[in-house]
């Protein structure tokens, strides 16, 4: 496969939108070779076209392929590679003249017939044979040609996609038709083995594995039926995906195949959008998962915030890491976002910060969502780096610069990698999947409370990872020092076991309201926290009451001893629920109390670690309410387990103002090199020093620093202490960008 690092830009030809193809006609040629020359000129080096099933298998068997073969014609003559988006879902309407059956059928019996979208099952052997064929079509059609880099398979899977059924009971769930709820059966049956074994779970009395149906709705006695239809859902995407992979991989073994979500699953819930992904295990079936990225999608009103922005990356990031592979954005905002008659602007500084955040974190391609705006739907005008007439805007010339950096600095900006993270956050996808079988609805609470744990560690420059339930069963926590466990009603035993030889071995865990309440089944167990978990915290509920709001928390003595950052006093805030919380281990003390005395954070002694249990949502209060002294407590057990800080960021300017990160490449080797991003989030001039930790190499020769925006040396001084560093100072104006190299013997 190629070494590559696309700074890729969405264009199909011309002014038409994914997923739509508009096959070229008279003049085409020198309107999309213009296009073509502006997008190389802003400085990216790739385009990212589509293949749309319905317009290019008209007829069965019959392909056309005009408007992706002009594009790559003018992508090869203007020296620039192509990605192809391969769209599925909007599905040729003869499918179902061929196959009656095979539309999708939500849970209240309603068949959906395809406008366009969503197209068709693929439960359907029919269909899934007629898509593979399809499939190998393209993929036999494109492989060979030398501006070719890779496919995405799949944008933003989901069980269906791409309509809104506003006409159906809400929320509505796919897919039920015959195909699917028979493939959900063999899923039982691999879980089960038997229908006695099922029976027990569910509380039925199936006289075999032809009746058993797909769950429609959660009943009061038991939701383990629920529970396994969510995990189906989950498991089906990615055996969809597998297959798309399989199928264009059989055809084309040599390119890169990837696939993106639309949004990280640390923001949503399985059930929602019709089937959301699980990133980790996606991650594991392609050679490139990734991500949309819309920072001012219109609707997203907070999701501009650089913190929430940095969770987000961190999660793809650390999903893709689990499986041994890179991260990309599979779509960057390139505009305004534009949903109806509402639209919110995107700038040149926006797109500057969009696009070298990412970098920051490691991505290794950006696919900016588009070169034109969209021309139909109900996202008409938005999300364009070019105006309607084709014109390059200031963000598409904005982001294209930083395109022409990464060219120029591929194979560095391919092979460096975030540090090693000290610090875990636990996402729980169990959790989210109780959440949803308990008939909440909400993402908000989940998704805050997980980016309300990073947030503290993020305006102290901590590196931090999100870690899968499934990986602290593997053992994966021996990795980390820390571990934030923000939303945990429900683990699996074995977890448990996990967490608890985690803290018998030295680690800290930081667990909030109700962590361990039910196990993988749905049940209780004979304490919360459950399944040995009451030992390891050194308390258990003795009730717990729903609050409306924010809670206040007071640190006692015993707590403000053991927590630098606070005194005794200091009140905390807390969200949503007040768990009280009866001490039973006398290695354990109250570290916070709730306002009427109770205890509401325990701290206890375990083997050689700490466990802290907060009986509310601490997390969750944090990202919402901004609270200072319950982001200084959270942040304070990072500081006191001594967690490594790649860069050491010593400035006046509040909190979260100056993010720092390091790329590092080369560890150990006299080609040792750091890149230094720095981002003044704030509108005002600040000064920084900032130390970077070096590889402690001696007699390489002088450490040295080059501005990668502007090529001008940057003054570097090495301090060799504790650990040998580079130090340097910056005076960064508000919202401006600083993008060091660091190196030995830099010219």
């Amino acid at each position: 496969m190629k070494k590559h690092f696309p700074m890729a830009v969405w264009y199909g030809g011309g002014r038409t939108r994914a997923t739509m193809v508009k096959h070229p006609g008279p003049g085409a040629a020198d309107e999309w070779r213009r296009d073509i020359a502006n997008i190389k000129e802003c400085g990216f080096n790739t385009i990212r076209c589509w293949v749309d099933w319905a317009a290019s298998e008209p007829l069965p068997g019959e392909y056309r392929f005009d408007a992706q073969d002009l594009v790559m014609d003018l992508a090869r003559e203007a020296g620039l590679q192509v990605i192809i988006q391969l769209y599925l879902d909007s599905a040729p309407d003869w499918l179902l003249d061929e196959f009656p059956d095979s539309a999708y059928v939500s849970q209240s019996g309603d068949t959906v017939i395809s406008q366009g979208s969503p197209g068709y099952c693929y439960d359907h052997p029919g269909v899934r044979r007629r898509a593979e064929d399809f499939m190998t079509a393209v993929a036999a059609h494109v492989r060979d040609r030398e501006e070719f880099f890779g496919w995405d398979l799949w944008s933003e899977p989901h069980v269906v996609q791409w309509a809104y059924f506003d006409y159906l009971p809400q929320p509505a769930v796919f897919c039920y038709c015959h195909y699917t709820v028979r493939r959900f059966r063999e899923w039982l049956k691999a879980k089960y083995g038997t229908i006695d074994a099922l029976n027990e779970a569910w509380y039925r009395t199936y006289s075999s594995w032809d009746v058993v149906d797909a769950p429609r709705f959660i009943s009061l006695m038991t939701y383990t039926d629920f529970i396994d239809w969510q995990e189906f859902i989950l498991d089906k995407i990615v055996q969809d995906l597998a297959w798309r992979a399989r199928t264009v991989k059989a055809a084309d073994p040599h390119h890169v195949v990837t696939s993106h979500s639309d949004i990280p699953c640390i923001m949503t819930l399985p059930m929602l959008g019709q089937g959301a992904p699980d990133d980790w295990r996606m991650a594991k079936v392609v050679d490139v998962w990734g991500t949309s990225f819309y920072p001012k999608h219109v609707g997203a009103k907070e999701t501009n915030d650089p913190s929430l922005r940095s969770a987000m990356l961190c999660s793809t990031r650390s999903a893709c890491a689990s499986a041994g592979s890179p991260f990309w954005l599979g779509e960057l905002q390139g505009g305004h976002g534009y949903v109806g008659a509402f639209a919110t602007t995107a700038t040149a500084q926006d797109e500057a910060e969009w696009t070298w955040q990412p970098i920051s974190h490691g991505a290794k391609g950006l696919c900016f969502y588009a070169w034109y705006p969209m021309t139909r739907g109900y996202e008409s005008a938005g999300f364009g780096l070019a105006g309607l007439d084709g014109t390059p805007s200031e963000r598409a010339k904005v982001a294209g610069a930083v395109g022409k950096i990464v060219s120029a600095n591929m194979e560095l900006f391919l092979e460096a990698k975030p540090p090693k993270a000290d610090v875990a956050i636990l996402y729980n996808v169990l959790a989210n999947i109780m959440w949803t079988a308990m008939r909440e609805k909400s993402t908000y609470i989940p998704s805050r409370s997980l980016a309300g744990a990073y947030r503290p560690l993020f305006e102290e420059n901590i590196p931090a990872d999100y870690v899968h339930l499934d990986e602290v069963e593997q053992g994966a926590l021996a990795r980390y020092r820390v571990l934030y466990m923000p939303f945990s009603l429900m683990v699996t035993r074995k977890s448990a076991e996990r967490i608890a030889e985690f803290v018998r071995n030295g680690g800290t865990v930081v667990a909030e309201a109700r962590t361990g309440w039910n196990d993988e089944m749905g049940a209780c167990g004979n304490a919360v926290p459950g399944f040995g978990l009451e030992d390891v915290f050194g308390c258990r509920e003795t009730g717990a009451c729903k609050v409306d709001d924010t809670v206040t928390l007071v640190m006692t003595p015993e707590g403000a001893g053991c927590v630098a950052s606070v005194r005794s006093g200091d009140e905390l805030r807390g969200y949503g629920i007040k768990q009280a919380l009866e001490v039973t281990a006398p290695s354990a003390h109250v570290v916070a109390t709730f306002d009427d005395g109770a205890p509401a954070v325990v701290a206890n002694r375990y083997g050689k670690g700490l466990a802290v249990l907060a009986g509310t949502f601490l997390s969750f209060a944090y990202e919402t309410r901004r609270h200072v002294a319950t982001g200084r407590f959270l942040a304070s057990f990072a500081e006191s387990a001594g967690v490594a800080r790649p860069v050491i960021v010593e400035t006046a300017a509040p909190r979260g103002t100056v993010e720092a990160r390091v790329l590092q490449s080369g560890l150990g080797t006299a080609r040792e090199t750091h890149i230094l991003f720095v981002f003044n989030h704030g509108g005002e001039p600040v000064t920084a020093r900032f130390l970077v930790a070096l590889g402690g190499l001696e007699g390489r020769g002088a450490v040295a620093g080059v501005n990668l925006v502007t090529s001008e040396r940057v003054n570097v001084s090495v301090r060799n202490g504790q650990e040998r560093c580079a130090e340097l100072w910056k005076r960064l104006d508000g919202g401006e960008i600083w993008v060091v190299k660091i190196g030995f013997g830099l010219e």
